[in-house]
């Protein structure tokens, strides 16, 4: 009876130290973790507003693909709603269209993600839209005003 007892005691004791092990590796490895979360989380800017609707763009997002292109992540905040709308969006200067290639909808003030769809949208005129030409000269202006040097010469941020 007694090395019945003696055995149940070392396996829990070699348990118990794998377990230690396994919540210390763990422990170590959230700092990781957490790092590229917060790396990833949006930049958003003001741009301006129009009526009730705020214009933000979150600046990590803005790509350049060319000359004329700007692709950049659009946040919409409506005045007296608890929504708040981002739009993946693609602008093309040269032709004043402009398109959103996904949509999703989140609670403005608990930011969680209410609801999404991946879609290309046709191709829309901004012509005179003054806030969509603004939010397309923020993005360029940004994109081009943060160019750092280094020892190998001029790179994009």
């Amino acid at each position: 009876m007694v090395g019945f007892f003696k055995h149940k005691k070392i396996s829990v004791s070699s348990s118990f130290r794998k377990m230690a092990c396994l919540l210390a590796v763990l422990c170590l490895g959230v700092p990781w973790f957490s790092g590229g979360v917060e790396a990833a989380r949006a930049d958003r800017y003001f741009v301006d507003y129009e009526g009730n609707t705020g214009y933000y763009v979150d600046v990590n997002s803005i790509e350049l693909p060319s000359d004329h292109e700007v692709v950049l992540d659009l946040y919409l905040v409506k005045l007296h709603s608890r929504y708040m709308y981002r739009y993946r969006a693609y602008f093309d200067t040269e032709e004043r269209s402009y398109e959103y290639r996904n949509a999703k909808v989140y609670d403005y003030e608990t930011k969680k993600l209410m609801s999404g769809a991946e879609y290309v949208q046709e191709r829309l005129s901004y012509g005179r839209s003054t806030m969509l030409q603004e939010v397309v000269e923020f993005a360029v202006g940004w994109k081009q005003s943060h160019i750092y040097k280094t020892q190998y010469g001029e790179t994009w941020e």
